[in-house]
């Protein structure tokens, strides 16, 4: 698509769109329009230009793409107003509407400014006698605004009206409106119902009619009180449709081939375009029966998801053959229209999952190359390659060599155990052969914008967005917020668990959720089971299954779950307490060592010994290199015979890392991250 230049106004290339966007236009939003936006109330833009930089979301109304630089208002008559812009980072200015605003017009002569949306609609300066059941004239006040101005009740809705800015109100009485309020009340018609005005009702839902907006469901309660209702043909649409009425009749080739017509009643359809089903105000082809959503309209032709490493592309048509929506798990009709990958024949998506915030980036990728894949490392023979994290050649090593067990991998922290590695025969560094793949950018469910793999930082600590685990070690980053660690980075989005005989699948962060095991109700990263009512968090689905030996055993220790088919009860070799085999323990294949889960895995864990942790705030993860000791504390293994005694809960600390901290002269020693919370509160 051409792109259409707006600079200043906005850094990148603007694109045209037909599909409806919700949120508000970057050019005439006020912060009254951010908090509507705030509190669910539609403000859709139907159709405009926005930008399709990665990350950015901007839209714009077809209108507010390029405003006229000057113009002429019917409420300052005397001169013309200038276009004027200021950055989104700096103060706002206020338009006499008492609304703040970046981009507006103003008078360069006296002190006049309006913002985008009152520019653009001229206003009667008086209205007659006998307006809106009033028998004196009203006349428009464009006041400078005044925190300490008057407030007075709006004759048609019934909310406050800041006598500072812009209103109408009558001199001789104490009849005041808002400017929004002359245009509806006490009826108005109105574009998607002409043949009868709609009457403006506050907290007055008739019994007999529909709770929700005929045209985009938003439902009439305390938080949307007021609604505009037809008691003849039972339609009741809400303020924000009142005021930005939707198109209706639309054109979107890339959608269908013929006009679209909007028809507004209470219809059960299915939309063409998505194979789900809708309730209310379709669009319609009068010339072959096409309906769709407004949603809809304009779906995205070509995009990646975070489901998938290819880019998926949307067909009018799915096509003979049994096909389950990969985000959702439905099943999916045939003769409606979806995503599908082209090399990957049997990956299908609901239009409607494919295009969620949570899953697509919201970048039209059509007619732009797919980014080339970067290997993460150079073959230099069939034995040695030139990884990108490292300044030596790696060789490899494939003969089941046991390292020593302080041995670990740069990149996920676990010991080397009998699995091939690559080694630098200059220095120290070494990595799975496995972990030596992982590819330098790649999709992850957790978010929709791509990672990116960094390793110049291995040996700081951070907290992985998806276990909630602390970490060392390769990551992979999302922008400025989003850290991973490659472990959680490798897993799809179903996964198969020993404890659980059905598969699970990855679900979006929810307060509903909570883990079966652990009962953790932590906003985290859940895996569920479609068939009955189990869930994992993050932590618990990823524990590892196999763990470096011990100061219990010298073999590898298996997760397990559930009866092991041995006589007798379980105790634990760590801490000589019983273990319930249905909750999940570690094991030994070879001579039968079994270890709680809690004695195994820890909040150190995943750390590189020697790395440093703070204390002072141990609920946020701190980045810190290794060399920072002073008063922090400093990650430790735990594999000598005499077990140090923890400083807070004083039991002998079991797992294998621990935190040593240098504390009133002495080094004491910290078992988990509560014990340091519970230190830093004495």
């Amino acid at each position: 698509m051409e792109g259409v230049d707006v600079s200043p106004l906005h850094e990148h290339p603007l694109i045209p769109f037909t599909r409806f966007a919700f949120g508000w236009c970057n050019r005439c939003f006020s912060l009254e329009d951010v908090y509507m936006y705030a509190k669910s109330v539609n403000l859709n833009i139907y159709g405009g230009y926005r930008c399709n930089e990665l990350g950015c979301g901007v839209v714009f109304h077809k209108e507010c793409a390029k405003p006229s630089q000057e113009i002429n208002h019917s409420s300052h008559p005397d001169h013309p107003l200038k276009l004027i812009i200021t950055n989104l980072d700096s103060e706002p200015s206020t338009c006499l509407c008492g609304k703040m605003f970046h981009v507006g017009y103003s008078c360069s002569v006296c002190d006049f400014k309006l913002d985008f949306e009152c520019a653009r609609r001229p206003e009667p300066l008086v209205l007659p006698s006998n307006s809106y059941e009033h028998e004196h004239p009203i006349q428009l006040f464009r006041e400078p605004y005044d925190d300490d101005a008057e407030w007075k009740n709006c004759k048609a809705c019934q909310m406050d009206v800041d006598l500072s800015g812009s209103h109408y109100r009558c001199q001789q009485c104490e009849f005041v409106i808002h400017v929004d309020c002359v245009y509806l009340f006490p009826e108005a018609y109105h574009t998607s119902h002409p043949q009868h005005p709609l009457k403006s009702l506050k907290c007055q839902v008739p019994d007999y009619a529909d709770k929700k907006c005929l045209l985009c469901k938003t439902r009439f309660d305390e938080e949307h009180h007021q609604l505009h209702h037809c008691d003849i043909c039972n339609f009741s649409i809400c303020r924000a449709c009142m005021k930005n009425p939707p198109p209706v009749v639309v054109e979107c080739k890339t959608t269908h081939e013929h006009q679209l017509q909007l028809l507004s009643r209470r219809l059960d359809f299915i939309c063409n375009a998505c194979g789900t089903q809708g309730d209310r105000s379709p669009y319609l082809c009068l010339q072959c029966g096409f309906m769709i959503h407004r949603e809809c309209i304009g779906l995205p032709r070509v995009i990646n998801i975070n489901r998938h490493d290819h880019r998926i592309s949307y067909t009018s048509r799915l096509g003979h053959g049994e096909w389950k929506c990969k985000v959702c798990r439905q099943d999916m009709n045939e003769f409606y229209g979806a995503y599908t990958c082209s090399k990957c024949l049997t990956f299908s998506v609901h239009s409607r999952c494919a295009t969620s915030e949570r899953i697509w980036d919201m970048i039209e990728r059509e007619g732009t190359p797919e980014e080339e894949e970067i290997s993460p490392f150079e073959v230099i023979d069939e034995n040695t390659i030139q990884h990108f994290s490292h300044d030596h050649h790696l060789q490899i090593n494939k003969d089941g060599m046991v390292l020593p067990e302080s041995t670990l991998c740069e990149a996920c922290v676990f010991q080397i155990c009998s699995e091939p590695f690559y080694s630098c025969k200059k220095c120290e560094f070494i990595i799975h052969e496995k972990c030596a793949h992982l590819p330098r950018k790649k999709r992850h469910m957790s978010n929709n914008q791509p990672f990116t793999l960094h390793t110049d930082s291995c040996f700081e600590i951070a907290i992985c967005s998806f276990c909630q685990q602390y970490f060392t070690g390769f990551r992979y980053n999302s922008g400025h917020y989003v850290t991973i660690d490659v472990r959680c980075a490798s897993i799809s989005d179903s996964l198969v668990h020993e404890s659980h005989q059905h598969t699970l699948y990855y679900v979006p962060d929810s307060d509903n959720n909570r883990c079966s095991r652990c009962e953790n109700r932590r906003r985290s990263s859940f895996f569920s089971c479609d068939e009955c009512d189990y869930t994992l968090d993050g932590k618990c689905a990823l524990l590892p299954v196999k763990v470096r030996k011990n100061r219990y055993d010298d073999h590898p220790l298996f997760l397990s779950y559930g009866d092991k088919n041995v006589d007798g009860e379980y105790w634990c070799e760590a801490c000589e307490t019983r273990v319930n085999p249905n909750e999940g323990f570690y094991a030994c294949n070879d001579c039968g060592v079994v270890l709680h889960i809690s004695c195994v895995v820890g909040d150190f864990s995943y750390i590189k010994p020697g790395s440093a942790i703070s204390c002072a705030r141990p609920n946020y993860a701190f980045i810190m290199r290794a060399s920072v000791i002073s008063s922090n504390g400093i990650v430790v293994s735990n594999t000598s015979i005499d077990r140090p005694l923890c400083s807070v809960c004083n039991s002998r600390c079991k797992l294998p890392s621990i935190l040593k901290l240098y504390k009133a002269g002495v080094y004491v020693y910290l078992c988990s991250l509560k014990c340091c919370r519970k230190l830093r509160e004495l």
